[in-house]
């Protein structure tokens, strides 16, 4: 030993093959266990969202045969007014509205029916995520509009899609031309885009109002999903307004 040197320290532990062999079994076992249980609960949300799913697609079945029955018996309801012809003149313009209502209503309801079943029995050719409809309507305020946008998916309803919607609205003000995203015309909408998420449709509805002295022209929706089958969907509408409802 030289005065002033660095000393290593030495300790002595008893060698034991036996007790490192348990504790790299117990580990092996408690990792086996966790990957267990890990595909175990897998497997289990999957079972569970294969339940809602045909669950949902269910409801949507009685809802189409509701909506059939109704409409058959609108039919026969009108088809009874229109035979009737005792009527004095004011009874029969009441009929003669009222015929205007119901047409109106299995109109409606048709076009419910024709929906419903492009979700469940679509084409070849309407398969995947889509732009269903796209709709504004006036309001009291000459600037101000409500909007409707309609997402489906079709076919693939087993599984949920999700991703992001961009609304903008194309035209011109002055001799510049503007494209505005929903956001910058509607105080409902803080980002750029739109979250979206459904098995089967989507509504997404709120207002926009119109920057003084901007003329619109069309409507541009693009939908970009995320996930293994990620799509993207674009589509233009001309700018066109329904009276209020």
């Amino acid at each position: 030993m030289v005065k002033g040197s660095k000393q290593d320290q030495l300790e002595i532990v008893a060698y034991s093959p036996w007790q490192r062999f348990f504790i790299r079994l117990g580990i092996i076992l408690i990792l086996v266990v966790v990957v267990l249980a890990g595909y175990g609960y897998g497997q289990r949300q999957s079972w569970d969202e294969r339940q809602s799913a045909v669950s949902e697609r269910d409801e949507l079945r009685v809802k189409v045969s509701e909506f059939s029955q109704e409409n058959e018996a609108l039919r026969q309801e009108v088809a009874v007014l229109s035979r009737s012809n005792q009527i004095d003149q004011k009874s029969y313009a009441e009929v003669r509205s009222t015929i205007t209502e119901l047409n109106a209503r299995i109109a409606q309801l048709e076009n419910e029916v024709s929906f419903y079943k492009r979700v469940m029995a679509p084409s070849v050719e309407d398969k995947g995520l889509r732009v269903e409809s796209w709709a504004l309507n006036k309001t009291l305020d000459p600037a101000r509009y409500n909007y409707k946008l309609v997402l489906t998916q079709v076919a693939d309803n087993k599984n949920f899609i999700e991703g992001r919607a961009l609304i903008s609205v194309i035209g011109s003000q002055g001799d510049d031309r503007r494209v505005l995203p929903l956001r910058d015309v509607s105080d409902d909408i803080k980002d750029l885009g739109i979250r979206f998420r459904f098995r089967f449709f989507q509504d997404i509805s709120g207002e926009l109002v119109l920057p003084k002295g901007f003329k619109p022209e069309k409507i541009e929706v693009i939908l970009q999903s995320t996930g293994q089958k990620a799509m993207r969907v674009e589509k233009n509408y001309e700018w066109s307004v329904q009276e209020a409802v």
